[in-house]
This record gives C-alpha cells, sequence and structure tokens, in this order.
C-alpha cells in the first residue's frame, strides 16, 4: 500500500445525539468503557478495511488494504468530554474533519449521533503558570 504522508490537526469535535432515546441505547451499549483509551484502538481488521474504504474513495490512501493500516495514522482520539446532556465532545488529531466523521462512521457512531469537528490552535502549556503552580505543591 502506498500511504501518502498528511498533516493532522487538532479539532475539537461536537457529537449531538439524535434523540433521547438514541443517548441511552448509546449509554447502554458502552457502559463498559470508562477512560478514552477504551474507545479506539482495539477495532477488527474489518473496521479499519471500512475505514480504508471511505478514506480511498476520498483519495487519501492509495493501494489496497493490508493488515499494517494504522487508522491512527488518519484520526486519533486524544480526549473524550463525556456528561449526562444530549451532546458531547471530543479532542482529535486528524487530517480533516470529514476523516474524524468517516471513523466514526466506520465505528457506527452515526446510528447515535451527528458530528461537526471545528479545527482548534494546538494546546499550549503556560510554562510559568505551570511552575507556579508546582511551588505551590513544595
Amino acid at each position: 500500500m502506498n500511504k501518502k504522508k498528511l498533516k493532522l490537526k487538532h479539532y475539537i469535535a461536537t457529537h449531538t445525539f439524535h434523540s433521547a432515546k438514541v443517548r441511552k441505547e448509546f449509554r447502554e451499549v458502552n457502559s463498559h468503557r470508562k477512560k478514552n483509551s477504551d474507545w479506539f484502538g482495539n477495532e477488527s481488521n474489518e473496521l479499519k478495511q471500512s475505514f480504508f474504504k471511505l478514506l480511498k474513495d476520498r483519495a487519501l490512501v492509495e493501494g489496497d488494504f493490508n493488515s499494517n493500516f494504522e487508522v491512527s495514522d488518519y484520526a486519533l482520539l486524544y480526549q473524550m468530554f463525556y456528561g449526562r446532556g444530549d451532546f458531547f465532545f471530543c479532542h482529535w488529531f486528524a487530517v480533516d474533519e470529514q476523516t474524524i466523521i468517516d471513523r466514526l462512521s466506520s465505528n457506527g457512531g452515526d446510528q447515535f449521533f451527528a458530528t461537526m469537528a471545528t479545527q482548534i490552535d494546538a494546546p499550549r502549556v503556560n510554562v510559568q503558570v505551570m511552575h507556579s503552580y508546582l511551588e505551590k505543591l513544595k
């Protein structure tokens, strides 16, 4: 497989459930997922192939699928902010908004919610503020 090297950018994705009933179903189906790493990183080859096909249709990948295909090279979930409301947020590192939507779709997320992703600047740490916090801990 010939893979293009793409520049990934930071996104905040807002996910809105289709209905209260669907939100309840989503919570029931995913109640075992307690931390960010429980959501992605363990996709089956079938799910990876589904995502690969969506990327190939958009000409982001070339060639044929193989088991070395890494979905995180195109859309990587960093953090998930999930509460009790009608929507939730995620921090992604991805090629573009559509790639996030494609990754979620290939995993069945589009059955539960609609997604809008907004590109953001890379998170920054204010070293002076962090240093002052560390000094208070001493």
